[in-house]
């Protein structure tokens, strides 16, 4: 047994540990834990430690850490207890949170692979499952995922497919015509070879076609132009900015599994981070029509954000362990969530 895994052994015997279990088993989905006195990666062992003993195994849990630094950290440490396959960063759009400026393409596409993972009930999850997060990416709504999964196309290996047929689809999706793709939303095509970058994928994809029958499907390298590996299929997402109207997205709060455990670092915080990324949100649009940039437009049109009262509303549903703060001062200052 290794050092991580002899520790991790050790949290799951711990008295409160047990009774913290004991709480979740009896309110699955509305019970209320305050812990005290954890310091370090004593926090991260706690909730790989109810994570992997939690009668109901397949639960899905929520970390929201003070900030995109301490939620990266705690990313490291949960990713070392309970592999990364079992742990999922939630960022935000942006390349500094709560500057709107400048969109990162790759938190962007990173937010959609993780909202693609989270399933529709705990029958279809996996075993300890936690996404890691932070108030300025929880401030921003996302797409439901079965509007996202109503808006994927699907092309297959040796199927029909029109070049203008898929040209006029891509634009329509946000896509940009280029010489040679390296980014998400970006399209070239040459002959009947087709490239294009995926908002929701890590690797862009290249079809080939001979005459309108798709010939080969593989995923390449845009440095190199190597291919990866082949394919049977693909899914096509569109830009999940500009694509979407304000009533086809929701808080990530919304789309969890109702027994999800929501593990809060510092709830006041919380919310005084969300208030203050409104507040940022609302002084921007008023400028936002000079920018260059449509799709920041486009973002800002619809406030796809969410207001400090909305986090509380959907948190009061839920069961939430406090990971800061004393639980009397707690019960007076948010009383609707006792």
């Amino acid at each position: 047994m290794s050092n991580l895994q002899h520790l991790l052994s050790r949290f799951s015997e711990h008295p409160s540990v047990l009774k913290m279990l004991q709480s979740l088993e009896e309110q699955p989905e509305k019970a209320r834990i305050q812990l005290e006195g954890l310091k370090g990666a004593q926090e991260s062992f706690t909730i790989a430690a109810v994570i992997k003993n939690r009668k109901s195994k397949n639960a899905q849990h929520l970390l929201i850490a003070n900030s995109k630094e301490e939620a990266a950290y705690r990313l490291n440490d949960l990713e070392g207890i309970l592999g990364k396959e079992s742990v999922y960063f939630f960022p935000d759009s942006f390349k500094r949170p709560a500057y709107f400026e400048d969109l990162n393409q790759t938190q962007i596409l990173q937010r959609s692979e993780t909202v693609s993972h989270i399933p529709e009930d705990n029958a279809s999850a996996s075993e300890g499952e936690i996404i890691v997060t932070y108030p300025e990416a929880l401030f921003e709504k996302v797409v439901k995922p079965e509007v996202l999964q109503e808006s994927r196309i699907q092309v297959k290996k040796g199927e029909k497919l029109d070049a203008d047929f898929m040209i006029q689809v891509l634009v329509e999706y946000g896509f940009t015509r280029v010489d040679f793709v390296y980014e998400p939303g970006q399209f070239s095509i040459r002959g009947g070879i087709i490239d294009l970058f995926s908002f929701g994928n890590e690797e862009p994809y290249r079809i080939e076609l001979f005459d309108d029958e798709v010939e080969t499907l593989r995923t390449f390298d845009p440095t190199t132009q190597l291919s990866q590996k082949s394919l049977s299929s693909l899914n096509i997402v569109p830009n999940l900015n500009t694509r979407f109207r304000q009533d086809q997205k929701v808080s990530l709060l919304n789309i969890l599994p109702q027994d999800a455990v929501i593990w809060v670092k510092d709830l006041q915080f919380l919310i005084d981070r969300l208030q203050y990324c409104f507040e940022r949100a609302e002084q921007f649009a008023k400028n936002v029509a000079t920018l260059d940039s449509a799709e920041l437009r486009e973002i800002f049109r619809d406030r796809a954000f969410l207001y400090p009262h909305d986090v509380l509303e959907d948190l009061s549903s839920r069961s939430i362990i406090f990971l800061e703060g004393r639980a009397d001062d707690l019960k007076k200052a948010f009383p609707g969530l006792f």
